[in-house]
């Protein structure tokens, strides 16, 4: 029996990513909670915990960070025929989310450029990072909701 080939998508691979997210992103959550749970109980170990919780955090958000930013531009290179036409196709159709994941990328940068440097502006750093990751995250769910 003879099947036809289908044109390749990313539609498999935003899926696989998407399971990732939120299994990664539920341990991510779950490790969050005992930091929260050993702080409470005075529990020296906290960071072990908090360390994971970050790490969880990384492998849930990059692969589905990787798959949709690759389907948006694979989607807007087929319209707009070239590499540069689909980089201003993305930031047209997706105008939000390219300056949220934009002002991520530049708080992260802050934030790590300030490791051992100025405190409070590591520490507005970090709390702007989480804030933006935590919008992109919950438009993403929105998104996805049946």
């Amino acid at each position: 029996m003879a099947t036809l080939a289908r044109p390749r998508t990313l539609a498999r691979p935003v899926q696989i990513a998407d399971r990732w997210f939120r299994a990664c992103g539920l341990a991510a959550v779950a490790a969050l909670g005992a930091t929260a749970g050993m702080l409470a109980g005075g529990a020296e170990a906290w960071r072990v915990p908090f360390v994971l919780a970050h790490l969880a955090a990384l492998l849930a958000l990059v692969p589905l960070g990787f798959a949709l930013v690759a389907r948006a531009f694979i989607e807007a290179r087929a319209e707009r025929g070239s590499a540069w036409g689909a980089i201003s196709g993305v930031i047209e159709r997706y105008p939000l989310v390219t300056t949220l994941v934009a002002a991520t990328f530049v708080t992260a940068a802050v934030s790590l450029s300030q490791f051992e440097g100025v405190r409070w502006l590591r520490s507005a750093a970090n709390l702007a990072t989480v804030a933006l990751v935590v919008t992109l995250v919950v438009r993403y769910l929105r998104s996805t909701r049946t």
